[in-house]
Order: structure tokens, then sequence, then C-alpha cells
């Protein structure tokens, strides 16, 4: 059994690794935000309108490709691992397991990092007092302010309400025996998978993708938020997110990590990188318009279309590529893979901390970025080590 065991984390710990690298690109994405001035994030120290042409560019292909894929591949994911476990635990167990893993993490952060960090680290009094800590933090739950304040953890809130309501669809519509044994890559299955990884399969999810996704925008343009959830994003989320609960629920993953996927990968650059570049320049991003933002202009429908390419394409080709490259499970690995969602949880008040420690040092905003997420990972990383030696932690951050 043990050894079985072994064998299993062996063959996915490419998709840990892959996990653990889009945590990283969290951090880096969001001090990249801290710097630049491009985007939201609890605190900025740069301005959009201060950055060169050089430095928008490279922050807005970094922010711009870093957005279209990380979190998409992590809903795709986490709904072929969700599809694995309803159908071994069945739905109400599957749910009250989401709930405890889910659920938990994020009222933690709503009720108690979100403040910390609003009224501690970005405090409006010049010291700190207990009388406008506990007043600040009265006004904050009366308010129901702490509905909007899931921060990071909005992946919490949508997957679980995504999980929620694909376990109460398969409860009414699907009954089957539960699974009693593990999952398998068995190439017996391969067949199975081939009916969607296909190029007019791709394409069509693509356009679809886009579409949803323009639509949206004409009501939730890109920047904007309902309770800290940008709906501009979410059109890939959701056809990820069900992408991968049909590749769990028809056993095909082997034909998604197929080597020969990688052509996905290599697409997603070639054709991306100028595709993106493009629009900008025609679109007229340079000079300061945001049309792709969202609305009835053909900027917001190409961008649509390149972005959900992006995320599709990519998200399709990078799991493949971990496969064949970085399918590593040694120590280094399994305690940065044990520790990402902890890393994931933390990271914001850690960040903003570090951000305000090198508020003094001039130096450019392409220097600075990259040493602040570093820093901000290795402290996080061993944050998490240490407070998951608390067993109800540990199990809270599983």
């Amino acid at each position: 059994m043990e050894q079985n065991s072994e064998i299993s984390k062996s063959r996915f710990a490419y998709l840990d690794n892959l996990r653990s690298f889009v945590i990283i690109l969290v951090i880096v994405m969001h001090s990249s935000v801290t710097y630049s001035g491009i985007g939201g994030w609890y605190y900025k120290e740069g301005m959009q309108e201060n950055l060169n042409t050089i430095e928008f560019v490279i922050f807005g292909v970094l922010q711009s490709f870093t957005q279209a894929w990380f979190m998409g591949v992590l809903f795709f994911i986490s709904a072929f691992l969700a599809a694995r476990s309803i159908r071994k635990r069945g739905p109400a167990i599957f749910v009250r397991e989401r709930l405890f893993r889910l659920g938990l993490p994020l009222l933690f952060y709503m009720l108690l990092i979100a403040p910390f960090i609003y009224f501690v680290l970005l405090k409006e009094e010049p010291s700190f007092s207990w009388p406008y800590l506990l007043d600040n933090y009265k006004s904050y739950i009366s308010s129901f302010t702490w509905l909007g304040s899931t921060g990071p953890l909005w992946f919490a809130e949508a997957l679980l309400f995504f999980c929620v309501t694909y376990a109460l669809i398969r409860k009414i519509f699907i009954r089957e025996p539960l699974k009693t044994s593990g999952f398998s890559e068995a190439p017996i299955k391969q067949n199975r998978g081939k009916e969607i990884i296909t190029v007019k399969n791709i394409l069509l999810i693509v356009l679809l993708t886009a579409v949803v996704a323009f639509l949206i925008r004409l009501i939730f343009p890109i920047g904007s938020s309902f309770y800290n959830l940008q709906f501009s994003f979410f059109s890939s989320y959701m056809v990820l997110f069900i992408l991968g609960i049909i590749v769990g629920e028809r056993e095909m993953f082997n034909a998604v990590s197929d080597e020969k996927n990688i052509k996905w990968f290599n697409a997603a650059l070639i054709i991306g990188l100028p595709m993106w570049l493009l629009i900008m320049l025609f679109g007229g991003a340079l000079r300061g318009e945001t049309f792709f933002y969202g609305g009835l202009y053909w900027q917001s429908f190409f961008y649509a279309l390149w972005e959900s390419f992006f995320a599709v394409a990519f998200s399709i080709g990078v799991i493949p590529f971990f496969k064949k490259f970085v399918n590593i499970n040694n120590k280094i690995t399994r305690l940065t893979a044990e520790n990402s969602f902890g890393v994931y949880i933390f990271h914001a008040p850690f960040l903003i901390a570090v951000s305000l420690l090198l508020k003094g040092w001039s130096v450019m905003p392409l220097i600075k970025f990259i040493p602040a997420a570093f820093i901000t990972f290795c402290i996080c990383l061993g944050f998490s080590v240490t407070v998951r030696k608390i067993k109800p932690i540990k199990i809270l951050l599983k």
C-alpha cells in the first residue's frame, strides 16, 4: 500500500509542481502590480503613467500572459481532481470535504488576514493603538465589508461554488456506484481521450470562451469587480473547469498529458505573443486607450479572442510540458507542493510588508519587483512550514 502510494505521488508529481509554479507566479504577479501600478492590489508603489514604453510593454506582457492562463489551469486541475474525488467519495462527502478545505481558509482570510492588512499593515494612524484596531474591526464586521474582502482567496470562493454546483448536478442527473479503486492513467483509456483533444475541438472551445468573455465584459469590463470577483476573467475559468470535469469523468487525463500536446504550448507562445503585440499596437494601448477592457469595440473582441486562445492552448500544452520536463519528485518539490496552499493564503500580508520595508530602495520597478517576490516566497514558505507543525493548521492547509 505504501509503495503504491509513492508510485501515485511520483506519477502526478508534475501536477504538484505545476500548481507550485502557479502559486509562485501569483506572488510575481502581485509584486508586478505593486511596482508597475497596472492592475489592482492592496498596496501600489508604482504608477502606470510613470512607466516608460519598455517598462509598460514588459509589465504588460508579463501580466497579460500570466493572467490569461495561470488561474485557469488551476481550475482545470482542480476540476479533474474533483471528478476523481466525487466518484470515490460521493457528492455529500465531497461537498463536506470541500467546505472544510476551501470554506474555512476563506473565512480565516476574510475575518483575520484581510483586517490585519487593512488596519495594521496599511493603517491610517501613524502609530498602532488597540482602540483604533477594535473600532475599525467592529465596523468591518457590522458593515459586512468582510464579504468582499476575499483577497487572493477569491479563487477558493469561486472553486467552492463550482464544486458545489458540480456535485448538485451530478447528484441529480448521474447515479452510479462509487469507485473504490484509485485513478489510473492506463493506456487502455487513450482512445476515449482522442475525442476532445483535436484542433477542431480546441478551436471551438477557444471561440466559445472568447464570445462568452466578450459578452460578460459588456457588463463587467476588465478592472471591475463584484465583491472582489472579477467576472471579466471568468469565461476561461468556467470553460476550463468544465473541461477538467469532462476529462476526469471520462478518465482521459492521459490523453491531455500526452507529449504530443506540447504543440499547444508552442502554439500559444508562437502565435500568442505577436497577436498580443498587434492588438496593443493597433488597439491604442500605447496611447492609453482601454477599448480592449470591454464594450462594443473590435479591440474588446480580439483581446478576448487572444486571451481565450492563450488560456486554453497554454493550459492544455503546459501539462504535458511539465510531465515531460518537470516530473520531479524530491524533497524540495514535495516541500514546496505541501506548502503551496499555505504560501498562497499568506502571501498577501507578507508581500505588502516586504514592499513597505523596501520602500526606501530607489531602483527601477523592473529591478525591484523580482527581489520583492523572491523574498516574499521564501518568507511564506518558511512560515507555512512552521505553522503546519500545528496539527489543526496542517489539516487545514493540506
